[in-house]
């Protein structure tokens, strides 16, 4: 591969003149379709099997390298995009690649050899007829695709940075902090649905079921609680547990739940997390449930499970509060130096306690990076967030940043506060932090006497 900056004219300092606009909506469009036409130029003249032309505001996937290298892209190629912005719905073919059908913008587009003169001759609109679209290079080529097999990196692995265009003379990007476009997300949606072979959940639309996984020693510490709260609607719940004692269920709540699957936990290794994949791959075969949320034998919920499943509806995203590298503490920067190997962009610590939708859950699910966790402290607390991370999967743009259960942690004393006298200015506390879920209330708390988890109270 040889590499080549070629300068373009900058958009806001070009003519305006029709000669210099030459069949483009204005000269910094002609400016950038000019250039794109040299670079395909070049690259046929040193008899290049494929082009691959990077616009300058381009940002790349913190993980490109390895996924792209999982990449099988079909052998009829014409035009590959690493991230686009789709206009109709695209086409699942393969892990990772859709066959497009109208997309535009082009920061990051391979085009081959055989299509070299066919692109070249699209871009150059000068005294031709005025097409029935916007006169930009993006769309003279959306229009080829019907006739050149093009496909494009799905989720992108490249897109716009937000940066000042010289075209629009504003700061803007296309796409959200994580690559997915701003635009048309119901297409988006369907498609991740489609690639996933999964039930589609829009908002509004879903009808969401529950999955309640129980990581325990024993049996949960307040089992009328939890009988209450799942009693109000059962068709909607369904548990899982994972016991560290799996004798300490009987007779208890979690009877009966127990998954097939058994490690041997202890805190602060990646027992926990393999324990907690265990978990939700076993939920993950009940084709039926939608969501599913992560628990301890301490936890309570704080709100009726109607509320909840209201608000899964309304918004069906994956729930749980995390900060990337930038934004974590030493301490979590310390345990990330453990794996060098992962790229900085990609982290995400957690909380151990998570709400996932299900496209995340089986995202999470496929691979199995417990090996490579396994050298860092307290992995549960970074898993999950930065393997969907390292997949591909945009947690920035399709997770709602914000805890899923509630913990004081004030005393910093590596543990959260345990409560057994529950006070009033706890449960405002508890009611006002947006969490659906609190912990941690050992077994002769008086938690119960709030109701909170009741619908009526």
């Amino acid at each position: 591969m040889s590499l080549e900056r070629i300068p373009a004219p900058p958009g806001d300092k070009a003519l305006t003149a029709p000669a210099i606009v030459r069949g483009y909506d204005d000269a910094g469009r002609y400016a950038l379709a000019l250039t794109q036409r040299l670079a395909i130029r070049r690259a046929k003249l040193r008899r290049a099997e494929a082009v691959l032309l990077l616009e300058d505001d381009v940002i790349f996937h913190p993980n490109f390298r390895a996924l792209a290298e999982g990449i099988d892209l079909p052998d009829d190629w014409g035009m590959f995009f690493l991230g686009c912005k789709h206009v109709e719905e695209p086409i699942p073919c393969a892990p990772g690649v859709v066959r497009v059908t109208h997309a535009i913008d082009t920061h990051a587009v391979a085009i081959r050899q055989p299509y070299f003169n066919r692109v070249i001759g699209a871009l150059d609109a000068h005294g031709k007829p005025t097409p029935d679209h916007p006169l930009a290079s993006d769309r003279f080529l959306a229009a080829l695709q019907k006739e050149i097999p093009s496909y494009a990196c799905f989720p992108n692995l490249a897109w716009q940075a937000t940066d000042s265009s010289d075209l629009l003379h504003q700061t803007y990007s296309s796409y959200h902090l994580a690559g997915t476009q701003k635009a048309g997300l119901d297409l988006i949606e369907r498609t991740y649905a489609r690639m996933a072979g999964i039930p589609l959940a829009m908002p509004g639309t879903c009808s969401p079921k529950l999955g309640l996984l129980f990581l325990t020693r024993g049996d949960v510490h307040h089992p009328d609680i939890w009988r209450e709260f799942v009693g109000e609607h059962p068709d909607k719940v369904r548990v899982f547990s994972h016991p560290k004692t799996p004798d300490a269920t009987q007779g208890g709540f979690l009877e009966g739940t127990i998954i097939p699957e058994y490690h041997k936990t202890e805190w602060g290794s990646v027992s926990l997390v393999k324990a907690s994949l265990a978990l939700l791959r076993t939920a993950l075969e009940d084709e039926r449930l939608t969501h599913f949320v992560l628990l301890s034998e301490s936890c309570i919920p704080i709100r009726p499970l109607s509320e909840m499943l209201r608000h899964l509806r309304r918004k069906p995203r994956s729930r749980f509060g995390w900060k990337d590298l930038e934004k974590c503490s030493d301490l979590q920067r310390g345990r990330a130096a453990h794996l060098p190997q992962i790229p900085d962009g990609c982290w995400k610590f957690q909380s151990q306690w998570w709400l996932l939708e299900r496209l995340a859950a089986e995202w999470v699910a496929r691979a199995d990076y417990t090996d490579v966790f396994g050298g860092m402290p307290i992995p549960d607390e970074a898993y999950f967030a930065t393997v969907l991370s390292l997949l591909g999967y945009p947690v920035d743009d399709r997770v709602v940043n914000h805890d899923i259960t509630w913990a004081d942690w004030s005393r910093s004393a590596g543990s959260p506060e345990s409560f057994r006298s529950v006070d009033w200015l706890t449960v405002e506390t508890m009611a006002e932090s947006g969490a659906w879920f609190a912990r941690k209330f050992p077994p002769d708390s008086d938690i119960a006497k709030w109701g909170l988890h009741r619908t009526e109270i």
